[in-house]
């Protein structure tokens, strides 16, 4: 397994932004039936979920959640040397859409920049990456972005994601501080059939001319997504505990991907962990994929008012197969409440 200790290294900020639109999960029953509208809302917990539309995308989400956590720092652009984007969605299939945030937000040509191509466990990778950066002195100041906008990519008449996904975007500043993040990482691409959209790709010949839709569809082996989480995400805790120590009752929060409810439900029992300690936001904003981890931390930080240092464990599981926890410190002052935009970039190619 791959772990690591990474010692004096910090979150210094987060923040997250979701689109202004609302979908509310009752008035699918114009798609499919109560009775199936239903059962959905008692798996999953989904009761909304936010959306993009017209021209915006997840870097446009990104890109609001950055300004403001920069400009609540008071960081200067320049002081960035690095900037990473996980997201599964992205505004074009080349480039990369960390360049196009980079350009937006000004920082300048000495910053590195690259995606991350990982959905569900994204944050976690992302912030073991960026730590490592940090570590080696590749770089000093990292603005981690988790984005996805999957609304626009599910068709209404796919049980299997137009109900369950939404989209968000979030900034996370990563910097030398007085803090140890651990973090411990795992995969299986044996399941990567589990989740899968085939879309326009190198793996699956197209003719653009005559498209078949269908390929745009995720789907989705609820089954084998469901079995694997019970089974490894309570053996990755174990496992985290032996190697670093502790238990889970050394931390205020315990902070799942959003993939559903019941999965969630099952998974906190099996590693005894209070329910009041697993705050939970895919109720409102579905399933956001690697935004849902930061997305619960800084909803859980506007619900609750809290005043104090707090202690996060985290866990990201799903697609690829993938998944990972990390533990870290955030000061309450530097998690900023949910931000509402219908903005988006006007200059981009729309075509």
């Amino acid at each position: 397994m791959a772990t690591a200790i990474f010692n004096g290294v910090k979150i210094t900020g987060m923040a997250c932004a979701v689109p202004r639109n609302v979908d509310r999960i009752y008035e699918f029953v114009e798609s499919f039936t109560e009775e199936e509208v239903e059962k959905f809302i008692k798996t999953t917990g989904v009761k909304e979920r936010r959306f993009v539309k017209d021209s915006q995308t997840n870097s446009d989400l990104c890109y609001e959640a950055a300004e403001r956590i920069i400009a609540h720092k008071g960081y200067e652009k320049d002081s960035f040397d690095c900037l990473i984007l996980v997201t599964q969605t992205p505004d074009y299939a080349r480039p990369a859409t960390s360049h196009i945030l980079q350009y937006r937000l000004g920082f300048n040509t000495s910053c590195m920049v690259f995606d991350i191509n990982l959905g569900c466990s994204g944050f976690v990778y992302g912030v073991n990456i960026a730590a490592s950066l940090i570590k080696s002195g590749t770089a000093k100041r990292i603005l981690l972005c988790c984005g996805e906008a999957h609304t626009c990519l599910s068709p209404v008449d796919n049980k299997a994601s137009s109900m369950l996904f939404g989209d968000a975007g979030s900034a996370i500043i990563i910097e030398p501080g007085n803090d140890t993040i651990h973090t411990l990482l795992k995969a299986d691409g044996e399941g990567y059939k589990a989740i899968l959209t085939p879309g326009l790709n190198a793996r699956v010949k197209i003719d653009i001319n005559n498209f078949d839709y269908d390929m745009a569809k995720e789907t989705m082996d609820g089954g084998a997504v469901f079995e694997f989480a019970l089974l490894e995400v309570p053996r990755s805790f174990k496992e985290f505990f032996k190697t670093f120590g502790g238990t889970i009752d050394d931390f205020d929060y315990c902070i799942f991907h959003q993939a559903n409810l019941f999965m969630l439900e099952h998974i906190r029992k099996k590693i005894k962990l209070p329910a009041e300690k697993m705050p939970v936001s895919m109720d409102r904003y579905g399933n956001t994929s690697s935004v849902s981890i930061p997305l619960t931390i800084v909803d859980l930080c506007e619900r609750e008012h809290i005043n104090k240092t707090i202690h996060f464990i985290t866990s990201g599981f799903g697609v690829g197969l993938s998944w990972g926890i990390a533990d870290f410190t955030l000061e309450k002052h530097d998690i900023l409440p949910v931000i509402e935009t219908d903005k988006f970039f006007k200059d981009a190619f729309i075509g």
